[in-house]
């Protein structure tokens, strides 16, 4: 395990002027360009930009290439791996002292970085991750103000949501220090589900969380398959459980019961199942 002086010393040629922002995507083409608009043009300019490839086969290539901007960075994944795998590549080969994840098809109101940094630069060392509010935006284009829940260090759950206090924090709407990322060994490659809540999970149980309340980021619905995301979703549950498990039933044993009841029905209908 990493202590955080030996992860500071690790990563002390990171450019502390930096933020790396990553971006995974698959078969995203006809969205990523207004995603990859959002994030270069942010009025904080010092950034780069990680587009991570995760095995698209419908000309993402091109659509990055279409932007002369030396910010950019393109990865290409052989196969597709999962959001997760792909962030931790995209992490991999940033230079930043500070982690921004934005997906294909969601976007950044300009300001979103400036103010982001400036959270950062009047917070103590205890501070790890600074999130902000939301647009969500439905299929049918309704948009609706979306706030994220406030964020306790060392506590699991919501108490009136009877859920995970980091539920509805939306990784595009977070910056993360790279040693606290990193200290907290990153995402799990084998969820294909709550992957981000569970990194926010283990980040929350040693880091403060601070909340800028306004809506900087846009959260896009997009069309989806329904039953696979339930199969995920079953799986990753299940997992939470058994790693969160005692520390779920100190706080709330009726959350526990809940959840082991969510997770036998959600088996019996997810099907076909799906592994993570």
């Amino acid at each position: 395990m990493h202590t955080p002086e030996m992860l500071r010393r690790r990563h002390g040629s990171a450019d502390a002027r930096l933020t790396s922002v990553v971006l995974p995507t698959f078969n995203r083409a006809a969205l990523l360009g207004r995603a990859i608009e959002s994030v270069l043009g942010q009025s904080q300019r010092d950034l780069e930009l990680i587009v991570v490839d995760d095995g698209s086969t419908d000309g993402t290539a091109d659509v990055v290439g279409r932007f002369a901007d030396q910010r950019i960075r393109y990865l290409r994944q052989p196969a597709n791996r999962g959001q997760a795998a792909a962030r931790n590549e995209g992490v991999r080969h940033a230079r930043g002292a500070l982690l921004a994840f934005e997906d294909s098809d969601d976007v950044w109101l300009p300001s979103k970085l400036e103010r982001f940094l400036a959270a950062f630069a009047s917070a103590d060392a205890a501070v790890g991750v600074v999130y902000s509010d939301m647009t969500r935006v439905w299929l049918d284009g309704r948009a609706e103000y979306h706030r994220s829940p406030s964020v306790v260090r060392g506590r699991l759950l919501d108490s009136p949501a009877c859920f995970y206090q980091v539920a509805g924090l939306g990784i595009q709407a977070t910056v993360i220090r790279r040693w606290c990322f990193e200290r907290a060994g990153g995402f799990n490659e084998r969820l294909r589900c709550f992957e981000d809540l569970d990194l926010f999970i283990r980040l929350s149980r040693r880091h403060d969380f601070v909340h800028i309340e306004a809506p900087l980021t846009e959260y896009h619905q997009t069309a989806g398959s329904v039953s696979e995301i339930s199969a995920h979703e079953c799986r990753a549950r299940q997992w939470l459980l058994l790693r969160y498990g005692l520390a779920l039933a100190i706080e709330s044993p009726h959350f526990v019961r809940r959840e082991l009841r969510h997770v036998r029905e959600c088996r019996r209908e997810c099907v076909p199942r799906v592994s993570p």
